[in-house]
């Protein structure tokens, strides 16, 4: 992909060590998107950064320090725009989480390296994704209180649920995006006890709600 800015410009304004950091990130993306972040050295990393081993050492331990650290800052840009967005009152649960799954996967269509990191780094870095994995359950729970959900959410649900999506983002492109942001938004309903005919209702009015 085009190498991207977006952690460099959201750290415009602020102090060295974020702009830094901004850097380092868009930097990483890059690499991993290229060698996979296995694969990736740190060397790759600081020499598409422009800079020194030892400026990396001044803000991350390792490379795994820089992964968790990544992992946690997306996570974040995926959530708190979706928290203000669906911050009025989703009377039906279903078509928040249509909502949510939509805004989600075109946020991260936008912005390409996002898609290929978040797969690679989920069972990397799973802790990152702490936060977003207890929002998804509160809200799977409000659905199960309200009857629209008929699951037993445990951890095995939590499991499926957050492998249906992966394999979403895995899958995305801009050829087939909408569909295939449906279809996800479809079976991770199904897992959550509907049927498909409610299922796909859902999907057709939560769509609607935000477009």
């Amino acid at each position: 992909p085009s190498v991207s800015r977006y952690f460099q410009d959201r750290a415009i304004g602020q102090n060295k060590k974020l702009r830094t950091k901004g850097i380092l990130f868009d930097s990483a993306l890059a690499v991993f998107y290229q060698e996979g972040i296995s694969n990736a050295r740190l060397e790759e990393i600081t020499r598409h950064a422009g800079m020194s081993t030892a400026t990396f050492y001044n803000h991350f331990k390792d490379k795994d320090e820089l992964v968790q650290a990544l992992a946690l800052a997306i996570g974040t840009e995926l959530l708190t725009p979706l928290e203000e967005r669906l911050s009025v009152d989703f009377s039906e649960i279903p078509l928040l989480v249509v909502a949510a799954n939509t805004l989600m996967m075109n946020a991260v269509l936008e912005q390409e390296s996002w898609g290929k990191f978040l797969v690679q780094s989920f069972y990397l870095a799973s802790s990152s994704y702490g936060h977003v994995i207890v929002r998804m359950r509160d809200i799977f729970g409000l659905g199960v209180a309200q009857g629209a959900f008929t699951c037993i959410l445990d951890e095995f649900l939590m499991d499926q649920v957050q492998s249906v999506m992966l394999s979403g983002l895995r899958t995305l492109d801009h050829l087939n995006h909408e569909s295939l942001i449906d279809r996800t938004s479809e079976n991770v309903l199904r897992l959550l006890g509907m049927t498909p005919a409610s299922a796909k209702r859902a999907v057709g009015k939560g769509r609607a709600l935000i477009s």
